[in-house]
């Protein structure tokens, strides 16, 4: 029984780390999340981002509403833009997910803002994120948590 067992268990594990980054959605909402990933905190705060890409697979356009977690009780839609020269940072209310497109969530552009982190955030963990969508569907994300140093460049 265990030689039949241990091929079975493999492929399991196997599925769940291919699609461990993914997140889909129901077939009607038709969303599929991939590359989600959050910044470890930084030392002394309790704020975090984090950032995927969101594809509508539907013909039909979404908004991404809002997003929450166990890890903090307060999650905003952001977004860097150029005013007058300097990036800013804005929240927003939501971000329109066209028919058949994919919205970038990365650094200086759309992300996830976490603030007052129950406790921080550390490389190599992950974290579940529900996204919100305006057509009352929702889609738990698992992102994992990526560490502060760059690495370096050897010339």
């Amino acid at each position: 029984m265990s030689n039949v067992f241990s091929p079975v268990v493999s492929l399991v594990l196997l599925i769940s780390c291919v699609f461990a980054n993914a997140g889909v959605a129901s077939e009607s909402t038709a969303v599929l999340v991939e590359n989600g990933y959050a910044r470890e905190s930084i030392p002394g705060t309790s704020i975090s981002s984090a950032y995927m890409a969101i594809s509508n697979l539907s013909a039909k356009n979404i908004k991404l509403v809002a997003a929450s977690s166990s890890v903090s009780d307060r999650i905003e839609i952001h977004q860097h833009i150029m005013s007058d020269g300097l990036m800013r940072m804005r929240q927003r209310d939501y971000v329109d997910i066209l028919a058949k497109n994919t919205v970038i969530f990365q650094p200086s552009g759309f992300h996830l803002m976490m603030f007052d982190l129950k406790q921080p955030l550390k490389a190599k963990e992950h974290i579940v994120i529900t996204l919100h969508f305006d057509d009352k569907s929702s889609i738990d994300v698992n992102y994992t948590i990526k560490g502060l140093k760059r690495k370096k460049h050897h010339h």
